[in-house]
């Protein structure tokens, strides 16, 4: 029982090292590429367009039919795209040194901007309105964020109030936030999947191979096991935790995730589990097909059989990997705490074992028959 559950925890420990190194690159890759930026401008986009085609702006819907006009989302781009660069180009929602370092380009600055408050929304929307009348009680949204059609930037629309925006902000907006949580989700999972499968490939992570090693040798699933704290404490840094629990990433730098890659993938090197091509057994059975080292030449139907389970085991890694950082958390901190259950089980049968009795001497169950025939 211990052996293979030692195996078991010596593998999630692999995987997870692996899964916290693809998270990683992932980071880096969602950082750099300002993916959380980007949908939230999608997710502003989409509301101002909502916001109109509410109203039914003749710009957005067509008034004969009731429906989308005709090529509406690309003709009134322009504005709306407006309205999203200088709602995330507000100064309260950025630091000093990002205005210093991008000037006053509302472009750029909005890809600085990851997340916004529907109540932040509304004010930085009032304090771009303007009065309509001399009693400043309606208050319209700036004409270049709703006009983009006829009439041109200038045009006023009268249902575009500080009021009704607000009112549709606080009915939709916790909706459109939902949905662009999961456009991120799932283009977080489409990288992690891709990431995973170069990771594989680059590295040979044949998970077969992983597993035999690791049940075949005591001392490598020690030496695995033995580095459970350092791992640990390199998911806390990277902020993975347990499938189900909150979503609380720390703002890692680009080098503190440099840093964590770097310990990862040194783990998987010391592992000595055949992880990489330059000890590959796959590179060995080439090479003995072809007579390149002194090993029994394995038949072209070998050679096949051969390649077929290790692309097999390179599917395997992929798909362990492609499950995540927080399911291999989960699963690790599960077989840490059923191995220390087994070992405590154990240890409490050791000390209350019952010795067989000093008494008469036991008889075999033959023995009692031939005496009793006697």
């Amino acid at each position: 029982m211990i052996p293979l559950l030692e195996t078991a925890l010596a593998f999630a420990m692999i995987m997870l090292t692996a899964s916290l190194f693809v998270s990683a690159v992932v980071q880096v890759i969602v950082n750099v590429g300002r993916y959380r930026s980007r949908v939230l401008v999608h997710m502003l986009r989409s509301l101002m367009h909502g916001f109109r085609a509410f109203h039914r702006d003749p710009d957005v819907v067509d008034p004969a039919t009731g429906r989308p006009a005709r090529d509406a989302l690309a003709r009134n781009e322009a504005c709306e795209m407006r309205f999203v660069h200088e709602v995330l180009a507000d100064p309260v929602l950025h630091a000093r040194s990002a205005e210093l370092v991008y000037g006053s380009d509302p472009a750029r600055l909005a890809l600085l901007v990851e997340y916004i408050d529907a109540d932040d929304l509304i004010t930085i929307a009032a304090g771009a309105s303007a009065t309509v009348d001399g009693e400043g009680r309606e208050r319209l949204l700036p004409a270049r964020w709703v006009s983009c059609g006829q009439g041109g930037p200038g045009a006023v629309k009268r249902y575009a109030t500080v009021e009704q925006f607000a009112a549709y902000v606080r009915r939709w907006f916790p909706t459109l936030e939902g949905t662009a949580s999961q456009t991120f989700k799932q283009r977080a999972r489409q990288l992690t999947l891709l990431v995973s499968m170069m990771l594989v490939v680059l590295f040979n992570f044949d998970g077969f191979q992983v597993l035999a090693r690791l049940h075949q040798g005591g001392a490598s699933r020690a030496q695995v096991v033995a580095q459970a704290d350092t791992l640990t404490a390199t998911a806390v840094r990277l902020g993975e935790r347990p499938a189900g629990a909150p979503d609380e990433r720390p703002d890692a730098t680009l080098e503190d995730l440099g840093l964590e890659m770097q310990k990862t993938a040194t783990l998987l090197d010391e592992a000595n589990l055949g992880i990489g091509w330059q000890e590959s057994w796959i590179v060995k059975r080439f090479g003995a097909y072809r007579g390149d080292l002194l090993a029994p030449r394995p038949t072209a139907l070998q050679l096949l059989r051969d390649t077929l389970f290790w692309l097999a085991g390179l599917a395997f890694s992929c798909g362990m990997l492609s499950l995540g950082a927080p399911f291999w958390v989960t699963t690790f901190s599960r077989l840490i705490q059923m191995r220390n259950e087994v070992q405590y089980r154990k240890r409490q049968e050791s000390a209350s074992g019952v010795k067989p009795a000093s008494g008469a001497p036991v008889v075999p169950a033959r023995e009692r028959a031939v005496a009793r025939a006697s």
